[in-house]
Parts: C-alpha cells; sequence; structure tokens
C-alpha cells in the first residue's frame, strides 16, 4: 500500500463530492466544488486520471516499455468496463426493487431507466456496449473510451510530448466545431459526457504530469502561475456566485467555446480545472501536517478509486431513493452523509485487504 499522496488524496477529495452531488438537492452538496467554480468534482477526477496515468505510462523512476504501458491501459480500461456493467445492473435492480417494494411505477422511470424495464432486449446489448447509460451511471462509460483514446496519444508522446498534445488539442477543437460525439441506444439521443472533447483533458493531466517530472523547471513555472491560478479561481467563484450563464443564442458558433457546457467540456471548465490544479497544488503538505487522519481517508478512497465509485454510485441512488421516500432535513441528509462516508471507507479498507492478500 503506498502511502497517501496529492493525487491520490485529491482524487479522494473528488469521490466524495461526487456521491454528494449524485444526491440532487442534499444541503451539503453546498460545500462540493460545483458551487464554487465552473468545473466540478467530474473534471477534478478524470484530470488526476491523466496525472496518475503518467506514473503508469512512465513508471516512478524510468520510462516502461510501450508494449506494457499500452497493455496495462488496455486491461484498466477492461476492468471499467467490467465495473460499469455490474453497477448499473445494480442500479437497475435497485429501481425494480424500490417498484415492487414500495408500489411505485415512477422508479421505474427515474435516471432514464425505462428501457431496462420496457425494451430489456435492446437495453441489455446497448448496457454492454456502453450505448445505453442512466442518469448517475455515465462517467465510467466516460472512463473507459477516455482511456482506449488515451491510449493512441500515449503512443504518439512515446515520440513526442508536443505532437501528442496538438493532436488532443486537434480533436477537441474538431468536436466542438462540428459538435461530434458519440449516439446513445437503445434510447435516442448522445452520451451526457462526450469522450471525443474529455479526452482533452487526461491528456492534459498526463502532460502536466510527464513534464514536471523529466523537467525541474516545471517547479517554477508553476510558482510564477500560481498568483495567476488564484486570480482566476476568484473569478470562477464570483461568476457562479451572480449565477452568469452564457446565453446560448446569444453567443457565436461554434457555440460550445463560448458555453459553460458540461457534456462538451467547454473551454471555461478546463481553464477553471487547470486554475484550481494549480491554486491548490501546494495545499497537500499542509494538510497532511495538519489533517492527518482526513488525508489518510481520502487517500484511501483515491487509492481504490474505481471501487469506491462504483460503491459511492450505489449507496448515492439509495441517499436519492431514501429522500424521495423521507422527509428530508439537515438530520436526515447527515445520516446519509455519515452512513455514505463510512461504506466509502469500508469499501476502500477491503480492497487494499484484497490487494495485500493476492
Amino acid at each position: 500500500m503506498r502511502p497517501p499522496n496529492a493525487i491520490d488524496f485529491w482524487r479522494g477529495v473528488a469521490l466524495v463530492m461526487i456521491f454528494i452531488n449524485h444526491i440532487p438537492g442534499m444541503d451539503y452538496s453546498i460545500l462540493t466544488l460545483r458551487n464554487y467554480a465552473i468545473s466540478d468534482a467530474a473534471e477534478l477526477f478524470v484530470f488526476l486520471a491523466g496525472c496518475s496515468m503518467a506514473f503508469v505510462v512512465n513508471g516512478r523512476t524510468s520510462k516502461k516499455p510501450l508494449g506494457h504501458s499500452v497493455s496495462r491501459l488496455l486491461l484498466r480500461a477492461f476492468e471499467i468496463w467490467q465495473a460499469q456493467i455490474v453497477t448499473i445492473s445494480v442500479a437497475v435492480a435497485m429501481l425494480g426493487a424500490a417498484a415492487l417494494v414500495f408500489n411505485d411505477p415512477l422508479f421505474l422511470e427515474w435516471h432514464g431507466a425505462g428501457p431496462a424495464f420496457v425494451d430489456t432486449v435492446r437495453a441489455s446489448i446497448g448496457m454492454v456496449l456502453l450505448t445505453y447509460q442512466i442518469g448517475y451511471f455515465n462517467i465510467l462509460p466516460l472512463y473507459v473510451v477516455l482511456l482506449l483514446i488515451a491510449t493512441v496519444f500515449v503512443v504518439i508522446a512515446r515520440f513526442s510530448l508536443v505532437l501528442a498534445l496538438a493532436a488532443s488539442v486537434a480533436l477537441y477543437a474538431a468536436t466542438l466545431t462540428f459538435q461530434l460525439g458519440l449516439p446513445s441506444w437503445p434510447a435516442e439521443g448522445a452520451w451526457f459526457f462526450n469522450p471525443l472533447s474529455w479526452q482533452l483533458l487526461i491528456v492534459l493531466g498526463y502532460v502536466a504530469m510527464s513534464v514536471k517530472r523529466e523537467r525541474p523547471a516545471a517547479e517554477d513555472l508553476l510558482k510564477r502561475a500560481w498568483p495567476w491560478a488564484v486570480a482566476l479561481v476568484l473569478l470562477g467563484a464570483t461568476i457562479v456566485w451572480i449565477g452568469y450563464r452564457p446565453d446560448p443564442m446569444a453567443v457565436p458558433n461554434p457555440r460550445y467555446v463560448f458555453l459553460f457546457d458540461k457534456a462538451y467540456l467547454s473551454p471555461a471548465r478546463i481553464v477553471s480545472m487547470l486554475a484550481i490544479a494549480i491554486a491548490f497544488y501546494p495545499a497537500f503538505p499542509l494538510l497532511s501536517r495538519r489533517m492527518g487522519p482526513v488525508v489518510r481517508y481520502c487517500s484511501s478512497l483515491g487509492r481504490n478509486s474505481l471501487a469506491v465509485f462504483c460503491m459511492a454510485s450505489l449507496v448515492a441512488l439509495g441517499g436519492q431513493i431514501a429522500r424521495y421516500l423521507g422527509q428530508p432535513t439537515l438530520l436526515f441528509d447527515t445520516a446519509i452523509l455519515v452512513i455514505g462516508l463510512v461504506v466509502l471507507g469500508v469499501t476502500a479498507w477491503i480492497a487494499e485487504f484484497r490487494s495485500s492478500s493476492a
């Protein structure tokens, strides 16, 4: 088990925020990133995935063989695909059970789950193909495709990091300009998270960490950029607090370049995420000294992010059902939060116990 580090810690923080945000209306959502920045915990999670990918590909001391790195990324994509199939199947079963137990057919329509019950054959195929997703269970499909796309850029980066970044930016620009996307099936529409644009964020994380490790001068650059990053973070917080959002009918084409759109990951959200990453970069050593137990807890979640994320999604769905059936109060939400944090901690402990016993 590796000791706490900044990537694991902030990834754990992102997981906690995602868990809270996946329970709409929860009082504690006021503490999450989306209330203070144009970007939110999903961007943080994907960016940190790119940072972590740099260690998988480049190793901690020297670069690993390209074939080994590619195989590890493809294996990880396969593991996440498996996790998505299990998680969405359990989620659909939870909604079906809630409909039966509480005699409320509305549960069968929650979050776009209808096709799973009325068009089961096509929905089952769509689950396997990742083209059928339900609300709050659509980040893992994004992650699978991101790893597959990132594998291509990792191969390019072995020859030229600049070329890999340029290719990623070109794909991002084409996606926003021509509104490219992946279709959903059997339900009509497109993926909520567009992998063709979100791939830039995971590549940026990979490039940033690779440059930081290979070039000592990057530390000086981060120090010089820190005041500007803090200013951008404060500007983003002000924009969110005053409730400003660009009018989709007033901005020029390509309009996704000028919006704060999450599906296409508009540039403002990327800039916001990069500013947050730089602004909070020096914070981990201080937090580690002052808030040791919290840092160790969040780091344990981040070390076991896949298992924790799957459990967080299911516990959050349980919290949604509980709030729908009960009378949501601060005490009620506190109970949901405490139970959720305990379950996530136990999930991380079990995952680490299994790893150490293997």
